[in-house]
Order: structure tokens, then sequence, then C-alpha cells
């Protein structure tokens, strides 16, 4: 993934869903394994996915590999879990790769106009893309857009045109939210779209660098801006409810667990409490020399870093427990940029 602001891009956990008439306090889950996404180098058609067990350690580089031929594709952009679907968004490919929770290929996504895509979002039967488009003789982008794709046929049947580099994409009370953000900063803002009407009904102009969109526990949308801000929209979506300003800049991919949000900034990871809008250091420092991958797990806590160094060789996975210790290190494939917990019950 080609990422402006050293980002990771969206992260989703793989959740089994169980019984609603079971009593959840005699239900507990464990991380069964983690996929763990490489980017791969841009134009070498070489993104992987690689498996991993946090209770044995042990990992498998390329388990897409073993269950299809060959590599995923070029320049794994952005990854989705809907529904035991993962959706795999090759911005270099120009397709999207749809695989079952075994990582098996079921399909692709893949039609003419699909130039440079950076992010999908799934609701019901149709799915969302974010279109660069092409580049002009000056390489800047001129006609972005977020296509609508029917999932029975993979098949593009709408196009809605957009402000250019629209980056995340994240779906809420039928609208659909979407970060923009520019090499330059000259273009930093997020659109509201109407899924009834397919229009941009909303522009906010944020600070620089808009990139990941996460729901808090208590329904609330919040945006991380790279140069150093949090930013929760208001409930209708039409506004900014509250600015949080860091410390300086800020890894583009953030994490919700309970009422907190943790980031990664300055080689330390922190932590926003939605609760009372104050900020904390964890205490744990990880020096790392590409930041470029950043999730919590949604069971133990644990913290994932990946590292993607000079992307060109095998970046590395890095693991702390949330008390802060250092679990695990180990290189893994070339730019790790996105993770994926798979839970399960655990009687």
């Amino acid at each position: 993934m080609t990422k402006n602001y050293s980002n990771l891009l969206v992260l989703f956990s793989l959740l089994f869903i169980f019984s609603a008439c079971e009593d959840s306090e005699d239900i507990n889950f464990k991380t069964a394994g983690v996929y763990i996404f490489h980017e791969g180098g841009f134009g070498s058609n070489n993104a992987t996915i690689g498996s991993y067990d946090p209770e044995t350690l042990e990992y498998n580089p390329n388990l897409y590999g073993g269950q299809n031929s060959g590599f995923v594709g070029d320049v794994q952009q952005n990854i989705l879990v809907d529904n035991g679907t993962i959706y795999s968004v090759l911005n270099g490919s120009n397709s999207i790769e749809i695989m079952g929770s075994n990582l098996k290929s079921e399909g692709e996504i893949s039609f003419p106009e699909l130039d440079k895509p950076r992010d999908i979002a799934v609701a019901g039967n149709l799915a969302y893309i974010a279109n660069w488009g092409p580049y002009d003789q000056n390489f800047s982008l001129f006609a972005s857009e977020i296509f609508v794709v029917d999932l029975s046929t993979n098949s593009l049947i709408e196009r809605i045109e957009v402000q250019e580099y629209p980056e995340h994409l994240f779906i809420k009370n039928n609208q659909l939210i979407v970060s923009h953000s520019s090499f330059d900063g000259s273009i930093s803002e997020i659109s509201i779209i109407n899924l009834n009407n397919l229009q941009v009904e909303q522009t906010i102009a944020l600070p620089n660098g808009p990139q990941e969109i996460v729901e808090d526990e208590n329904g609330s949308i919040w945006i991380v801006c790279t140069s150093g801000s949090l930013i929760q929209l208001n409930a209708s979506l039409t506004s900014i409810e509250n600015r949080i300003d860091l410390d300086g800049e800020v890894l583009g991919d953030i994490d919700v667990d309970g009422n907190s949000i943790y980031f990664y900034s300055a080689n330390e990871i922190s932590f926003l409490n939605t609760a009372d809008n104050t900020v904390s250091n964890t205490g744990i420092e990880v020096e790392m020399q590409t930041p470029y991958a950043f999730a919590v797990d949604p069971v133990s806590g644990d913290f994932y870093l990946g590292d993607a160094l000079d992307y060109s060789s095998e970046g590395l996975m890095i693991r702390y427990s949330n008390e802060g210790e250092l679990l695990d290190m180990f290189p893994s494939g070339i730019i790790p940029t996105q993770f994926t917990f798979n839970i399960e019950r655990d009687r």
C-alpha cells in the first residue's frame, strides 16, 4: 500500500457472532489466530498474507500462497472483513480480491474504470470503493470517484464524483464517510454521502492528513489526522463535535478498545479516554524505523505493530502486551500493513 503518511489503513476484527440467547457472562473468547497483511513492493506483484498463532508464536509467512497459487497481487492497499468475507484492495493491480475466512480466493472485483482503488466498504449486497482515478501530465488526480458495485455480479452500477484523494471509508446511519488527504496537504477534508440518493451532502474541513475512521463504544465517529489530531463528529455527521490535539504527528491508524482510542505517536503507544477526553501514555515505547501498522487485539488487548523498514526487504512484526511486555518480534513480509484477528469461543 502506497501510504501518504506512513499509515496503516483500516483495521478490522474477524469475529464469529454467537446466539444472543446465550448468557454472555458464560462465554469466553480467545484469539485463535492473526492474519498479517503485507503490501508488497510497488510494481512487484508480491503482496502476501501470513498467519500468526499468538499462543504458540508460530508464523506462516504466506498462508495465502498455500491456499492459492502465487501472490495476492500488486500493492495490497486496504483490507475489509465483512461477515467472514475478506476484501483485499489492490491499488497496483486495479482490482479487489475476494476471499473466504480461510484466505481461499472466491472471486474478484475488476472492471476497466477501476484505477488506483484505495478502500472498500460494504452494506448488504452493495460495495462502495474509493477510487483515485487517473493522473494528469503533472501526476495530479482530476477524476476521483466512489464506485458502487453489485456484489451479486461484482459489476459497477453507479459512480459518485467526489473530491480527489479519497482514502478511507466508513458507513454510519446509511451515510458513507470518506476521508480525503492529498500529499501536499492542499486537500484535507471528509465527505458525507447519503446512500439513499448517492449525493455528497456535506464536506467538512479537517486538520492535515485525515486517515482512518472508527466508531467508539458510544457510537461516536472519530477520524485520525496524521498532523496530530483526533476529530470527533457530531451525531448527525454534519460538523466537528470535538477536536483533540496531540503532541506531534501520529500514525494514520487508530484502534478502539472499550472507551479508549489507542494510537502510535513519537515512538509511544498512547490512548484517548472518550469518557473524559483525556490523553494518557501507556508507558510502552516502541522504536520503529518506518512505522506502518498498528492494531489492538480485541480479546487480550495486546498491541501489534508493523515496521516497514526500507520498504523493499522483509518488514518487522512487533507484539507487546497491554502491560508493556515485549511478547514477540520477527521478520514478516514486505511492508506489513494491516492485522485482523480470528476470535473464537473458548469455554
